[in-house]
């Protein structure tokens, strides 16, 4: 596995605070939806980089599939 392909704790953390801000969800729950849609979060990391950009696109397709938000 290359280093280009993990994804740090530390973002991953970011990631799921924004998500459960965003979602009116906990913490774990939003680790859930990530790991849920973990391909989705693997190609937005990898384009994206930041967990900022990584959650606005995640809530953006999400919401666009499921109509949540």
């Amino acid at each position: 596995m290359t280093d280009e392909s993990m994804i740090s704790d530390k973002k991953l953390d970011k990631l799921a605070k924004r998500l459960a801000k965003a979602f009116g969800i906990s913490t774990e729950e939003a680790y859930e939806v990530i790991y849920e849609e973990w391909d989705l979060v693997e190609s937005l990391f990898a384009a994206h980089k930041k967990a900022k950009a990584v959650s606005e696109h995640f809530i953006a397709q999400t919401n666009e599939l499921y109509r949540i938000a």
